[in-house]
């Protein structure tokens, strides 16, 4: 009998020694043979289901754990190992309630707490996901799985700031395959594009990471206008050889669809979106894309009806996300907040002159034509451009840093103020166009319409110039955008809201038009569509800029600019057309009296009545 438990005892001695050094495989083997008999049956229970769990085996581990939280129900090890070995499986919801157990029975290790984070990443609210995923970080620093899942909560919470940090840091420590696979993606929803390729290209000598790299690759190279790359990968991607992974088959069907929109074949991408949408989907935040990216392609289908049935589902989805996500969030941004405040008066304080040439501001509601505008501007060897930077709305939390109120800091700001303002602008727009100091630069962020009011007294020799486009375009476009800042969710959740905000936005610009001291040029997207040629030379001329015909060019060379991060990327990289003239006519049933009532006096104003 002593021989017989000093042979089991030593039996177990072996088995964790292997499961010490990663040999899952014999951990099971040794289990399995075993048995469930004896004094140590529970130990070798919870080596079979840990050695399952190892094995990225997690159906056949869950019921083990059951067995084990039945058998000793006090044990919170067990709760918690069936609660991440719950989320394995993609039942986050059911997950929380074992985890929860684990919690309140003493459980603090970092594998608790990582369980919980994801549970609540889907369950919500997210802070609580954050939460949990920092703590488990304090207690197991190095491990690369939970920073990974933390830049993913944080994209998800629109902490893009400490999300880039979180980024920064993956991309110094050592990833496995599939984990530089993941990290691939969260860089890709980032768009830190390169970045992304250079997971991606790392590839693997697993079959199916190595599939899901190309795919990264591919979609990757498409929003970066690569096509030709993008062809040549995805033409060594096959469906039949992802059909037992599920994960890397949504991938692909995603990658199919965004390359058949690019190829004009509507009817093949919305199959395409059609078999990912109609499946379960664990990443609401994903999902919500999808749909508004399914739209998109049944708007080129000609479905209206169809298109606004899915809208009207997206937006809901969209509200119900935001509502969990920013409980305190208001129906409006940052920017809207000085819709119906008094612009400040000039300070004769903000004038003189220093090394910096006053940038050209390109403003206007989004989906106005500015990322059109902005790649002819760029065009132009005097003048650089840059992805929308939110370079304003940084001067104004500079400004207001102590808790003052905006219009306040500018009436009493002194002229070193006013350099030291001046100079963080200037020091942050070399930052994105490095080698650029002897040209203009070109800052195009729509809604600094709402900003250049209050802060024109830091540029006074700026030039600007205000994009305008059909309204009934314009609120349609921005209905149907999925934008990235969650409180424009809000703001454009219907038709209606969308063209309050409109006229609100607008009404804002020209009622404090007289104080503005700016030149501006109107500019209207129809016009430029009409006469290229003509509008550009009036653009060039107002910013007192020689002509030069390759700047008819301009599309061509955005083609090859690469990374374009606004909605329009496919758009603006081809000749310059009217298929989006008058877009929204298919829609006109949809655009209510009360949505036709703010609009009306622009549609006036403009000239499109």
């Amino acid at each position: 009998m002593s021989d017989s438990i000093s042979d089991n005892a030593a039996s177990l001695n072996r088995a964790f020694s292997a499961l010490e050094q990663a040999d899952f495989n014999k951990v099971l083997q040794m289990a399995l043979q075993a048995g469930d008999k004896g004094p140590e049956a529970m130990s070798w229970k919870i080596l079979k289901a840990l050695a399952l769990s190892l094995l990225k085996r997690p159906s056949e581990a869950l019921p083990e754990y059951e067995a084990l939280c039945v058998a000793q129900p006090q044990n919170a090890a067990h709760w918690s190992n069936l609660g991440n070995c719950l989320c394995e499986l993609e039942r986050e919801t059911e997950a929380l309630e074992p985890l929860q157990k684990a919690l309140v029975l003493g459980a603090t290790d970092p594998a608790l707490h990582f369980g919980l984070a994801r549970a609540y990443a889907v369950v919500g609210p997210l802070e609580l996901a954050r939460r949990h995923i920092v703590t488990a970080i304090e207690r197991a620093p190095h491990d690369a799985e939970f920073h990974l899942f933390k830049l993913r909560v944080l994209q998800a919470m629109d902490l893009w700031t400490e999300a880039k940090a979180c980024a920064d840091y993956l991309q110094s420590i050592a990833l496995d395959d599939g984990q530089r696979a993941d990290f691939g993606y969260l860089l890709f929803r980032g768009q830190w594009y390169e970045q992304a390729i250079e997971q991606f290209a790392a590839g693997s000598t697993d079959p199916d990471l190595k599939q899901d790299c190309d795919i990264g690759l591919v979609m990757t190279y498409e929003r970066t206008n690569r096509i030709t790359l993008a062809k040549e990968i995805q033409g060594r991607l096959h469906e039949d050889a992802m059909q037992k992974n599920p994960k890397l088959l949504d991938n692909y069907f995603q990658m199919q669809a965004k390359m058949a929109m690019r190829e004009k074949d509507f009817a093949g991408a919305k199959d395409y979106f059609e078999r990912v949408l109609h499946k379960p989907h664990n990443d609401p935040s994903l999902k919500l894309g999808l749909e508004f990216e399914y739209a998109a392609v049944l708007d080129k289908c000609k479905q209206p009806d169809a298109v606004m049935q899915v809208m009207q589902k997206a937006h809901a989805q969209r509200r119900a996300l935001v509502s969990k996500n920013h409980p305190a969030l208001r129906d409006n941004t940052e920017a809207f907040a000085v819709l119906d405040q008094v612009m400040p008066t000039w300070n004769p304080a903000c004038q003189g002159s220093d090394e910096h040439r006053d940038p050209v501001f390109v403003v206007g509601f989004p989906r106005s034509g500015t990322t059109l505008l902005e790649q002819l501007l760029d065009a132009h060897p005097d003048l650089v451009s840059f992805d929308e930077q939110p370079f304003l709305q940084h001067i104004v939390r500079r400004l207001t840093a102590n808790g003052s109120h905006v219009f306040d800091c500018i009436q009493n700001l002194t002229q070193q103020q006013w350099r030291e303002q001046r100079s963080e602008y200037f020091h942050e727009v070399a930052l994105v166009a490095p080698d650029k100091k002897a040209q203009r630069a070109v800052d195009k962020n729509p809604l600094n319409m709402v900003r250049l009011p209050t802060l024109q007294n830091f540029f006074p020799q700026s030039k600007v110039i205000l994009a305008i486009r059909h309204p009934c375009d314009v609120v349609l476009s921005c209905y149907m955008q999925h934008f990235r800042a969650p409180a424009f969710a809000l703001t454009f959740e219907t038709i209606e809201s969308t063209a309050q905000m409109y006229d609100r936005v607008f009404r804002h610009w020209y009622q404090n038009a007289e104080q503005l001291k700016l030149p501006v040029l109107e500019w209207k997207y129809e016009d430029l569509v009409a006469d290229t040629e003509g509008r550009a030379r009036a653009l060039f001329e107002f910013l007192e800029l020689p002509w030069h015909e390759e700047l008819l060019a301009f599309t061509e060379r955005a083609k090859n600019k690469g990374a374009i991060k606004t909605p329009s990327y496919t758009q603006v990289v081809e000749q310059v057309n009217a298929r989006s003239v008058g877009r929204w006519q298919a829609y006109e049933k949809y655009f209510t009296p009360e949505a036709m009532r703010y609009l009306e006096p622009w549609l006036e104003r403009f000239g499109y009545l």
